[in-house]
Formats: C-alpha cells, sequence, structure tokens
C-alpha cells in the first residue's frame, strides 16, 4: 500500500499539468509509491517495465515499448524520476496526502518534557520519555521503553533535491515515516529523516547519541550504537550490534555488517564486512573481529 491522496486525479489531468505526454487507460489516481510496491490506483516511476499491475499510472522514459498497456496509464518523460518529483510536489501543494491524518496514538504511561511537539500520524508506545523540546513529526512510531533526548527531531523531511534543466533546486517530498523499535535512545540534538517512498527503520535496542544524522531511509539494526557526530547518509543499513564511531560518515546506500566497528572520524566509501574494522579515510579495513 502506497501514500493515499485526500481526493483523486485523473492521470490525464496530472499529465497536462507536468506539460508531458500521455498515453494508455487515463487512470484516477489516488496515492503513489515506489514501482516494486505500486498497486492499482496509485502512480510510480520506473527506467524499465518488467511486471506490471493493472490500472496503475506511470512515469516512463520516452520511447519504452510497453506491451500489453490497455490497462495502464503512461506519461512519457525525459527523466522519469525528475518528472515523479514534479508529479508528487503538485499533489502535495494542490491537494495533500491523507496517509498521517489521524490523531495520534499516545499511551497514558508517556512522559513528556517541556516544549514538546507531536504532530498527527503518530504511535508512542508504553513507557516511551520525550524530553524537552523535541519535535516528533507524523507517521513516527515509537516502541516500549524508548527514549528520544532534548532538542532532537524525528521524522523530518531528509534533504532529497532534484535540479530542474534550469537548474533550480526541486525538493523531494518525504511521504515516509520513521519507525523507532523498543528500548531505544536518540540522543540530544539529533536528527532522524523521514523516508522518501519507504521508512526509515531504528530497529530495537539500538542507542544513538548526542548530534548524529541519521538520513532518510536508512536501517538501523538490532543492538546497534551510533555515537556522537556520526553521519549516516541515505538508505545505510547498520548491521546488528555494529559500532559506529564519533565524527565518522558514511556514502549513501551502504552497509555496514554485523558486529562490524567503524573507527573515529572513518569516511565510508565502500560495504564493510561483518565482524571487521573499518578506518580511515578513505576507510579501510584495519582487522578482523
Amino acid at each position: 500500500m502506497g501514500y493515499q491522496l485526500k481526493h483523486s486525479v485523473l492521470l490525464s489531468d496530472l499529465a497536462k499539468q507536468l506539460d508531458l505526454a500521455f498515453k494508455g487507460a487515463d487512470i484516477e489516481v489516488r496515492g503513489v509509491a515506489p514501482f516494486n510496491n505500486v498497486a492499482s490506483g496509485e502512480l510510480s516511476f520506473t527506467k524499465e517495465i518488467s511486471v506490471t499491475v493493472p490500472k496503475i499510472g506511470l512515469i516512463v522514459p520516452k520511447g519504452t515499448d510497453i506491451k500489453g498497456a490497455d490497462s495502464l496509464g503512461i506519461i512519457f518523460s525525459d527523466n522519469p524520476r525528475l518528472d515523479f518529483i514534479r508529479a508528487l510536489a503538485f499533489l502535495e501543494a494542490s491537494i495533500g496526502f491523507a496517509t498521517y491524518d489521524f490523531p495520534s496514538d499516545i499511551h497514558p504511561s508517556v512522559k513528556l518534557g517541556q516544549n514538546v511537539v507531536i504532530e498527527n500520524g503518530c504511535k508512542l508506545a508504553e513507557g516511551v520519555v520525550i524530553e524537552h523540546n523535541v519535535v516528533i513529526h507524523a507517521g513516527t512510531s515509537i516502541g516500549k521503553n524508548s527514549r528520544i533526548r532534548s532538542c532532537s527531531s524525528i521524522g523530518g523531511d531528509g534533504f532529497g533535491f532534484e535540479r530542474l534543466e534550469d537548474g533550480t533546486p526541486l525538493r523531494f517530498p518525504h511521504l515516509g515515516g520513521v519507525v523507532i523499535g523498543q528500548d531505544v535512545e536518540v540522543g540530544s540534538c539529533t536528527a532522524v529523516a523521514r523516508g522518501t517512498l519507504s521508512d526509515t527503520l531504528i530497529d530495537d535496542y539500538v542507542k544513538i547519541d548526542n548530534l548524529v544524522h541519521v538520513a532518510h531511509n536508512v536501517h538501523i539494526k538490532q543492538g546497534a550504537f551510533i555515537i556522537a557526530c556520526a553521519e549516516l547518509s541515505g538508505g545505510v543499513v547498520v548491521g546488528k550490534n555494529a559500532w559506529v564511531a564519533p565524527n565518522s560518515c558514511t556514502h549513501q546506500k551502504i552497509n555496514i555488517g554485523d558486529n562490524s566497528l567503524v573507527g573515529l572520524g572513518a569516511v565510508v566509501t565502500k560495504n564493510v564486512p561483518e565482524n571487521t574494522v573499518f578506518a580511515g579515510n578513505p576507510a579501510k579495513k584495519i582487522r578482523d573481529l
């Protein structure tokens, strides 16, 4: 299931707004989704069409040969990702998304500090502690006995932009959420960004220190420790019980293996296998654990 609009729009009307060519079924678009999870009535984009779902809208490269597309609505584009972002920006501004339009579910045992902001569409489980001046954005779920320390931001948009042809940056609307497991601690002045078209995930027993940046669609697995001033770029996966040391940074979509250690100030540009120590700039294998 993707991200639902407050009301539907015809794909042909959306194509007109984008000034792009349209072909096929005039789908009533009720939501958006990534291509690997798209359902009937939703809009997505792809560079290559392999398996399709009936009654979906797709933004695809110009010249794409589409067989058996009677039940598909197709918008042709020179840059499908950019035009999908343009579509999201238009839909967000003109219609809006209803995915998180419900009152937040806050367990009576939750402890809230002063000046805490909790938007609609959140779920806070039993025993959660939210310290002073924290902002919890829509689409955030926090599991039992987890703690968010002072002045942190959970679930805000990540840093996602695509440039238009004239170089103007266009913001990529982030529609995913943040899912935090139980017995997690997030330190002070830490930012955890929501996902783009899926969730940012922080599993049970993860401990995150102060002044850490967790970008969109990161997955920190059970028991991992992320220490002060570390930076995890978009789509990074941190394995179970891994240790990411202070002031380290990672290239996007890097995998850090289970039980591995990333050293002080390391600049991680490639995957880190499990049970290893990586350190340096660029980070290299130091030894096995």
